[in-house]
């Protein structure tokens, strides 16, 4: 009878319908899943610690600005360790640092400048003659220069801790990464690196946040290539189980992969990124595709085993008149609880997974209606074995029909016992943790997990927290007042029990203070004399690189930045530390001067301080989304309650598990609970929906006696939805990333949660209280054209233009350039202006005299301004002979001492600014001994004929004297000068460009009046502009000497 109504119900004969149009329905579906699938290649991952974390988040911007002011990068971070009597102050640990520190710069991705190690870092100290600076690891490694390294360390707080472990049994290489989002390949490279390393008795670990990033990217594809498949080989064995039948095995995976690709596909055309978590969703998405597809098989199955005549597109019709409307209030019901993350989240990845998760329950949704009749329809009709056996009615002893009758035996006890369940699971439930820990994110067993915690514990930490000072004037931090400050507030950080040291351009002032000083311990101060400290960064850049000091402080000497070291990056630590660092810097910097937080640590604890109030919103969020759709689909408050009864204890019992088994709420686990309302649902809906169908249908047995029946097909189909759902979700268990782990058991217990309560709490709530509601109440193509017109007529015109004889061979071009008349002496004002990449300017002012004796150039420079640098000289003898080392000297008017200091490289920078004691000592001529030379063309350079000339370095050795694997040449064909010049480090990525913005003839002679270096990788620019520029002036000899650096000119 009731199959009788059915048959002539609206929806039989829609399905009908569909199905004799099923060409229509199947086509578009493909052209739908398939325009989104052929998007999938345009998917990208996203491993980045900033991944989770809203861009507008105040803390974030705060960094990334911090970040850009001190070139702050995430490095790798390579440890060399040696546990022996000597730990790595032994020749075959320091010739392996020597070692990987130099293969290291050939590894793409990494700059070479940008290595730090025993092997690039130099010791500053004092002696009788003036400052030595002498590389560590320079010179043959005997027993006296190991233990002078040893000394050396022990004598420099700087590296005591950072650079090498206290008690000497580490030592770190630390390489900075050209492109955050090349990590994963570079990782791989260096790990490649490792395994071919020269060890011996020393252990070599990898870590830090460039690692991380790297590491993890491999590890989530790793992971996902073997979850995946082993959730879809479970669902495929729940099916086959469910139905010995492989039509229901194969059509419900075929919905499985129509999902999948469509939501990964519109993933892709958003823009959305995958992210760690998303593996996660691509098992809830085939639990979800699958979980309705079971119950339009049980349906149609049961038809079939009920009625033998019945066709196949009857059967099939039938099924999906009884299936269409749970199947459309459990999606609409999951959808809203995956939705509901959007709102109450402020991290990207799970406002996606939020959006996408709905989205994929939509699609299932969308092609379990449309898709699964049709596909049934193309093959013949066949009983399931099962159902044939069996027929409709399930053995007294299967679970649901157990369940049934205990609820219906007992309806008041078993409410009973759920409420004292629920009271029970909150008393768990506050027990619950926030916390979070990105290496967290590793099993303990992996080796880039096993780095961490071994380097943290030798070393003083390698998670960091900032602090930024910042004055109110350029050179503010010269202020010996804001200098003791800096100093006070390390000495209150190194206080803390979570921090383990710091570090601050204080540190660095106290170093040269003292090396100036002969070295004497009683000057490890900080002076009292601001032009002092001026001078003291003057002396510093002498020899080195102008971007030495810019993680300690910018280039305008008005903001600083001082950095602690944490041996752990866990939530727990910073909620208690960063308060009290707040507390004391309300304080200690309450007037002019400013100091606030920033760094890793401070950026975590901001964010994840809101997960347990953003997740309580999701959960409430979500819990009404359910509530509320329930009611409105079942139209009865009443029926969004029963709806809600299974889910809030689901809830619960997760919570309470948390709390019991220390799991922490942190970014995996604070979406489960959204996902899980959304999946537990759907076993409440399913139940109540065949309940009320049963109640409502003319029947004179008892409510007892008509409830008993739902069980008789709606049980059996539940469990092994559950079967389907928690063993999908029980695939994460077996994930390699813990949090995944957690979230796959957490969501496969609530939903177990969910179908004992829905077959035993719901029934019982039907008895007792009676609801009235259950008794049936590409760009264009023509504008491309015409820019190629151009350049080829602009070509062309050139060509003839220049086409007037026979260039000249590469060597005459140099040897022209080379041979320019410079004058023997020449005295000019040089006005230098540095800028970092932030448009940040610092001007200095010079009176400088050159003059040959002989093949000896020597040069003086008088610095004139600013105030805190006037007076300061420099003095330096350049030799011909490159075999001879040249002789420098520095005074520091504020010592009235004149200092000798070390001869720089080639390569080095020439007092701070991006010009090479090369190239200045050249000016603008280039070593033609250093180079093999070639001609690739011509160009004009600002309406000026050049001559484009390659310059290859003879050998590495030079290669790397220099700084430079190759340099290209725009050498003007009248003046030759070079107009135009670039260089490449020695792995080959493009470093910088020297220009020469003016040119003039002054006295005869054709000289370079403003030229201009801008370092590509670093933002850093200098200029230099010269004035007052006399060929003819007489150079006395007597400025060439050294007393004369304290009369001044």
């Amino acid at each position: 009878m009731a199959n009788h109504q059915e048959q002539h119900s609206t929806a039989f004969g829609f399905f009908k319908g569909l199905i004799r149009y099923r060409w229509v329905s199947l086509i578009g579906a493909a052209l739908v899943i398939g325009g989104l699938g052929s998007q999938l290649g345009k998917l990208t991952k996203n491993t980045e610690a900033d991944a989770f974390i809203d861009s507008n988040e105040p803390a974030l911007v705060y960094r990334s600005a911090v970040e850009d002011t001190f070139n702050l990068k995430d490095p790798l971070v390579i440890a060399i360790q040696n546990e022996g009597q000597q730990g790595i102050y032994n020749p075959k640990s320091l010739e392996l640092v020597n070692w990987l520190s130099d293969q290291l710069t050939a590894v793409p991705n990494i700059d070479p400048q940008g290595i730090t190690s025993l092997a690039t870092e130099s010791n500053i100290q004092g002696d009788t003659y003036g400052m030595e600076v002498r590389e560590f690891l320079d010179g043959p490694l005997n027993d006296d220069h190991i233990e002078w390294i040893k000394t050396s360390i022990e004598n420099f707080p700087l590296y005591r801790g950072s650079l090498v472990a206290a008690n000497g049994s580490m030592t770190l290489i630390v390489a900075e990464l050209l492109d955050q989002q090349k990590a994963e390949l570079t990782y791989q490279a260096v790990m490649q690196l490792i395994e071919d390393a020269p060890k011996g008795e020393n252990e070599i670990h990898v870590a830090g946040e460039g690692a991380i990033a790297g590491y993890l990217s491999e590890y989530i594809d790793s992971d996902a290539r073997r979850l995946n498949p082993f959730a879809g080989l479970i669902i495929t064995i729940v099916l086959i189980a469910a139905f010995f039948s492989m039509r229901a095995a194969i059509v419900p995976n075929l919905i499985v992969a129509g999902t999948v690709a469509g939501t990964l596909g519109a993933m892709a055309v958003a823009g959305a990124e995958f992210y760690v978590i998303t593996n996660g969703l691509i098992v809830c998405m085939i639990g979800i595709a699958v979980a309705d597809s079971i119950h339009i098989f049980s349906e149609y199955y049961e038809a079939q085993a009920a009625d033998s005549t019945l066709s196949q597109v009857d059967a099939i019709s039938l099924a999906m008149a009884r299936m269409w409307r749970p199947v459309c209030l459990t999606t609409l019901t999951t959808a809203a609880g995956f939705l509901a993350l959007y709102p109450t989240n402020d991290m990207p990845p799970l406002q996606y997974f939020g959006i996408f998760g709905a989205f994929a329950v939509v699609i299932a949704g969308a092609l379990t209606l449309f898709v699964t009749p049709v596909l049934l329809s193309f093959v013949r009709a066949r009983p399931s074995r099962l159902f044939r056996r069996h027929g409709s009615q399930p053995s007294k002893r299967s679970l649901a029909r157990v369940l049934g009758n205990i609820s219906l035996t007992h309806p008041r006890k078993i409410l009973v016992s759920g409420a004292l369940i629920a009271g029970l699971a909150v008393f768990g439930a506050v027990n619950v943790v926030v916390n979070e820990e990105r290496i967290e994110n590793f099993q303990p067993h992996e080796p880039i997990y096993i780095a961490d915690k071994t380097i943290n514990a030798s070393m003083d930490g390698t998670y960091y927290l900032d602090v930024v000072i910042e004055t109110p004037d350029s050179e503010g931090i010269y202020d010996p007042s804001v200098l003791r400050a800096i100093s006070k507030l390390q000495v209150f950080l190194e206080r803390q029990p979570e921090i383990y040291g710091t570090s601050s351009i204080a540190d660095y002032i106290k170093q040269m203070y003292k090396a100036v000083n002969e070295d004497d311990p009683a000057f490890y101060a900080l002076p009292d004399d601001r032009n002092l400290v001026a001078q003291l960064f003057l002396l510093y850049t002498a020899s080195g690189d102008p971007t030495d000091f810019e993680e300690q402080v910018d280039s305008r000497r008005q903001t600083a930045l001082v950095r602690a070291n944490l041996k752990t990056g866990s939530y727990q630590v910073s909620r208690s530390l960063i308060p009290r660092l707040e507390a004391y810097l309300a304080s200690e910097f309450d007037g002019e001067v400013s100091a606030q937080i920033s760094g890793r640590i401070n950026v975590d604890y901001h964010w994840i301080d809101g997960i347990a109030e953003t997740h309580l919103n999701s959960v409430i969020v979500s819990f009404l989304a359910v509530f509320l759709m329930a009611a409105l689909l079942f139209r009865s408050m009443v029926g969004g309650i029963m709806a809600a009864i299974p889910v809030g204890l689901s809830i619960l019992v997760i919570y309470a598990v948390m709390g019991f088994k220390g799991i922490w709420l942190g970014v995996g686990t604070s979406m489960f609970a959204a996902i899980a309302i959304g999946l537990s649902v759907d076993f409440a809906i399913h139940t109540i929906d065949r309940l009320r169908g049963a109640l409502s249908l003319p029947d004179n047995g008892s409510k007892a006696e008509r409830l008993d029946r739902v069980f008789e097909s709606t049980g059996r189909a539940l469990w092994f939805n559950l079967l389907a759902v928690a063993l999908g979700f029980g695939v994460l268990m077996t994930s390699q990333v813990p949090p995944l782990v957690n979230f796959g058991m957490l969501v496969a217990l609530s939903v177990s949660v969910a179908f004992f309560a829905s077959l035993l709490l719901l029934p019982a709530f039907t008895l007792v209280f009676r609801p009235s509601f259950m008794l049936g109440k590409a760009g264009s193509f023509w504008k491309t054209g015409m820019i190629l017109l151009a350049l080829v007529a602009a070509a062309a015109i050139t060509s003839k233009a220049l086409a007037e004889e026979h260039p000249p061979t590469p060597d005459e071009i140099i040897q022209k350039m080379n041979s320019r008349p410079e004058g023997v002496a020449v005295q000019r004002d040089m006005v230098i202006t540095m800028t970092d990449r932030r448009g940040n300017a610092r001007e200095e002012h010079t009176r400088a005299f050159r003059r040959y004796f002989g093949d000896t150039k020597k040069t003086v420079i008088f610095y004139t301004a600013p105030g805190t640098v006037a007076g300061t000289a420099f003095l330096t003898w350049d030799y011909a002979d490159q075999s001879v080392d040249d002789d420098q000297w520095l005074y520091l008017p504020a010592l009235r001492k004149v200092r000798r200091i070390s001869a720089s490289d080639r390569g080095d920078y020439f007092l701070g600014t991006d010009f090479t004691y090369e190239e200045i000592k050249k000016e603008s001529k280039i070593a033609a001994e250093d180079y093999a030379f070639s001609l690739l063309g011509e160009e004009i350079v600002e309406g000026n004929h050049t001559w484009m000339v390659e310059a290859t370095p003879v050998d590495s050795e030079v290669s790397k004297a220099l700084g430079y694997g190759r340099v290209l040449l725009r050498v003007d064909s009248t003046l030759w000068i070079p107009r135009l010049t670039e260089y490449w480090d020695v792995n080959g990525n493009f470093l910088k460009t020297v220009r020469a913005r003016g040119i003039e003839n002054i006295d005869g002679i054709w000289a370079i009046t403003d030229i201009e270096a801008a370092n590509q990788k670093t933002g850093h620019s200098t200029r230099i502009q010269f004035e007052n520029t006399d060929y003819s002036a007489s150079v006395p000899p007597r400025l060439f000497e050294q007393n004369a650096l304290k009369r001044g000119y």
